[in-house]
């Protein structure tokens, strides 16, 4: 078992048509998803933790010097324990910070085996109009009878669109909330599949939350919203389209069938990210893969036990110029190789050790002022393979362009209470990335900070 950092460790940045900008070690708490907000001439960057809970500030007007503001610890369903509560993903627009809270995972956070620890489930609403450096709390959203909430999608206006638990049903679904009062969020509608129902199955019981059974089941991971239509990946399934034209009933329009081939296996969600391009005809559709060091070769059971083989991951288009027949059109290219990569001639075993491989988080962030506009442009952080960017002017034969790895760090941010929590070889991980408006590019990363780069072509 390798314990620790790998033994092929590399101490550099890998890069191609990409430039390095700035750093910042994010307080010691790795970052997961991000946003972003311009005021009073500055750019605001705020980071949630996959480990912790809370947000890290910071001010990164100078994204060659970003300026730490703080630390923002979030609230505890008990004040005595704090541990066991996470806080996974972050939206800004209209001067409004929502934020997911939800459970952690023994297996993926390193927390008391058993998932016992108490924690408090929903959205909560901030104001960071007012004071962009100290979000003021304006109210929260309950999504109880599971584990929280794991994702949303909110760009401003009256609803956010929740990937949350509900009383009486299996795991996530589509929870519509509006929150034009944001002092007094209501749910206003919401959907699911029928396999979600508990009342369906009399008797049934959910698997654990995190277990193989859990991943099997089909659920919402997450969603987007244009033009009145929710666009949700639904593991399991694939692309789900629904019309929320009006909110109260949301009604299916059709589906795009992706788990089985792609997906699955030892990887996570089944289907991650769905997202309608631009005003294009498109929706960038993928699975997720998982962070290698949490493989052993020596297991014989349980999520991460010693892989043989893994079903393909992917990233690709479907075509929904007939919203009745999406259809997938293209697979984007396996990544390139660098020269100067210790770890093997492909991203498929590492150092040696077979791993799931693939996709994780897009740049999903479209439509407010501080960020990028589409512009035939893809960048993807695909966990060991690090940010990856693809030029799309021809969606059927999408194109890599540039990338950036990180270097690989010289241990874990967190562990388990036996130290067992990540018994394979530790890389350089990439999580989640945004990109503003000047072209300056933001990842974070497992068990390490925030990376700013620029591309050069």
């Amino acid at each position: 078992m390798y314990m620790g950092k790998s033994i092929h460790q590399r101490k550099e940045c890998l890069m191609k048509n990409m430039e390095f900008v700035g750093f910042d070690d994010l307080n010691g708490k790795p970052g997961f998803q991000m946003a972003m907000q311009k005021a009073n001439g500055h750019y605001y960057l705020y980071a949630t933790s996959f480990r912790w809970n809370g947000i890290n500030i910071l001010d990164v007007t100078d994204p060659k010097n970003p300026r730490k503001i703080k630390w923002m610890e979030g609230f505890w369903a008990d004040d005595s324990i704090h541990d066991g509560q996470s806080t996974p993903k972050i939206q800004i627009a209209d001067g409004l910070l929502i934020l997911a809270h939800g459970g952690t995972m023994d297996v993926l956070h390193g927390t008391p085996k058993g998932n016992t620890l108490p924690y408090w489930g929903g959205i909560s609403i901030w104001d960071v109009e007012t004071d962009p450096e100290n979000p003021k709390l304006l109210s929260k959203f309950h999504c109880g009878g599971g584990p929280g909430v794991h994702r949303f999608f909110y760009n401003g206006g009256d609803y956010v669109y929740v990937t949350g638990s509900c009383e009486g049903y299996a795991f996530f679904i589509l929870r519509i909330v509006d929150i034009s009062d944001p002092c007094n969020p209501k749910e206003v509608g919401r959907w699911w599949m029928d396999e979600q129902y508990v009342g369906n199955t009399p008797g049934g019981t959910l698997p654990p939350f995190g277990s193989e059974a859990f991943l099997n089941t089909p659920q919402l991971h997450a969603c987007a919203y244009r033009d009145g239509i929710v666009y949700m990946a639904y593991q399991n399934v694939g692309l789900i389209m629904v019309d929320v034209t009006d909110s109260t009933n949301p009604k299916m329009i059709s589906k795009c069938q992706l788990n089985p081939t792609f997906g699955g296996g030892a990887g996570g969600a089944r289907t991650h990210t769905v997202l309608p391009i631009g005003d294009q005809p498109y929706v960038l559709m993928s699975t997720e893969a998982e962070r290698c060091y949490y493989f052993s070769e020596t297991a014989t059971e349980g999520l991460y036990q010693k892989l043989v083989t893994n079903p393909m991951n992917m990233l690709g288009f479907v075509e929904i110029t007939d919203m009745n027949r999406p259809n997938l059109i293209s697979v984007f290219p396996y990544p390139e190789v660098p020269e100067g990569y210790t770890h093997g001639k492909n991203f498929n075993y590492v150092d040696g050790m077979r791993v799931p491989f693939g996709p994780h988080n897009s740049f999903d962030a479209y439509g407010q002022d501080v960020y990028e506009s589409y512009r035939d442009r893809i960048y993807t952080c695909y966990f060991h393979a690090g940010l990856r960017m693809y030029d799309t002017s021809d969606p059927f034969m999408p194109k890599e362009i540039a990338y950036f790895l990180p270097p690989d760090p010289d241990g874990p941010a967190f562990d388990n209470e036996d130290g067992t929590l990540m018994p394979g070889p530790i890389v350089g991980i990439a999580e989640d990335v945004l990109v503003d408006d000047r072209g300056y590019i933001y990842f974070d990363t497992a068990n390490d900070g925030l990376y700013i780069v620029k591309c050069t072509v």
